[in-house]
């Protein structure tokens, strides 16, 4: 029994290394927020699967970001909204605004940050794609 214990142990280690691989190694998109780089990958998690949304429209509930930004590691849920699509956890918010056309503006999203005077930053971002070249 002793055994047992300890396989299921190494195996929930394995496992666990694994699924923090994925999370770490996969990112997808690339912004630029107040002239420093964000990387951030987006995940749907239906049944513990953690897959890479590719699309926007393939986002499903439960899903999440992590963000990589000025020193920060960020993992944010997924938040529905009525008018913008929302990833939050009270303190940091990764918005994209819809467009006239009720597609999301995936070019130009903003980082907001609660400070603890209780002021909202806003970051606003855009596509390395999107920046000047200088």
């Amino acid at each position: 029994m002793l055994e047992s214990k300890s396989t299921l142990k190494g195996a929930q280690k394995i496992h666990s290394f694994f699924i923090t691989s994925i999370l770490l190694l996969a990112l997808n998109s690339s912004y630029v927020c107040e002239n420093l780089k964000l990387d951030l990958v987006m995940r749907n998690n239906i049944n513990g699967d953690f897959s890479i949304v590719k699309k926007i429209s393939e986002l499903k509930p439960g899903a999440f970001i992590n963000i990589n930004w000025n020193k920060k590691k960020l993992m944010l849920p997924y938040s529905l909204r009525k008018d913008y699509i929302s990833f939050t956890d009270k303190k940091w918010d990764w918005r994209y605004q819809f467009n006239k056309d009720g597609s999301p503006d995936i070019n130009n999203p903003s980082l907001y940050e609660l400070l603890p005077s209780g002021e909202i930053k806003t970051h606003f971002c855009e596509t390395e794609d999107n920046m000047p070249n200088l």
